[in-house]
């Protein structure tokens, strides 16, 4: 009896051991719910940071989906050349550089140094033609308008082709092509005599000019748009840096029409009503009329 006792112990025993190491071979998960609105309150970031967490076994894996906010394009270089973005750019410099005559001749003589003659409208086409033959020359200009305006312009022609994707030579090339034969032998030659200085300082220095205002306006970018923790100061600054691209994109967000510039040297652009119009008034019909026609569509 004590041995059948004793041998029923040791049976039971094994059989708890069997149990015991079966179990511990099954495999075990674990679920766990994790409310959202905590996780949510946790990453709530001003970049708008989304967790997205997993649970196995105790280990956690948590990827951040980060969405940033697009950069206007007027900021960005673009990878590729723009010439579409560099054209609308260049209409945009020729508004804005007919209303900066528009402001020069509101300024005093001690700064631009034009008289009343300079200023007057009447017999422009043959002002334009005698300061072109008589130039280039030496002007009398004020030091501000040389060396520190002059600079300043044709760094914004410039980056206005490194914002259109083109390189630092290339952009050169367009700098002084405006600063020449747009400004000095364009709109200003209608007021003064083109000057020696600003054929030689605008492009030339304008490059170097130019190519620093790039690096520090993308600087700024880089650093979330703030000069001295302030985003106002780097809103203005930022303007500064690139005037021509800023204004372009304010007038595209605001506008979706479109504006074509076109070169005529047609007598009244080919319109035979202006032109009886002209000569029923007294007017004499040139042979030729150089001129540029825009249109614009709302």
């Amino acid at each position: 009896m004590l041995k059948q006792s004793i041998t029923a112990l040791f049976l039971s025993a094994s059989s708890l051991a069997n149990a015991s190491m079966s179990n511990s071979n099954q495999h075990i998960e674990f679920s766990y719910t994790v409310d959202q609105a905590e996780i949510d309150t946790l990453y709530s970031y001003s970049n708008s940071i989304r967790p997205t967490t997993t649970y196995s076994m105790g280990l956690t894996e948590t990827t951040l989906q980060v969405e940033e906010e697009p950069v206007a394009k007027y900021l960005t270089i673009q990878e590729e050349k723009d010439w579409d973005y560099l054209k609308s750019q260049t209409y945009t410099i020729l508004g804005l550089s007919v209303a900066t005559v528009g402001l020069m001749t509101m300024l005093p003589e001690s700064i631009t140094k034009w008289d009343e003659e300079d200023r007057s409208l009447s017999q422009v086409g043959q002002k334009w033609k005698d300061n072109v033959s008589d130039g280039p020359v030496w002007d009398r200009d004020e030091h501000f308008l040389n060396y520190v305006m002059h600079p300043y312009f044709g760094g914004v022609y410039y980056t206005a082709a490194r914002h259109a994707g083109f390189n630092e030579f290339e952009s050169f090339l367009y700098s002084a092509s405006m600063s020449t034969f747009f400004w000095e032998y364009g709109v200003e030659a209608f007021a003064e005599v083109p000057s020696w200085q600003d054929l030689f300082i605008t492009p030339f220095f304008g490059a170097v000019v130019g190519e620093m205002m790039l690096e520090a306006e993308q600087d700024i970018v880089l650093s979330g748009g703030e000069v001295l923790g302030s985003e106002t100061m780097g809103g203005v600054t930022l303007f500064f840096l690139n005037p021509v691209g800023h204004i372009h994109g304010w007038v595209s967000e605001a506008w979706d029409g479109s504006a074509e510039l076109q070169y005529s040297s047609n007598p009244w652009f080919g319109n035979q009503d202006a032109a009886k119009f002209a000569l029923d008034a007294g007017a004499e019909y040139d042979r030729a009329f150089y001129g540029v026609e825009m249109k614009i569509t709302f």
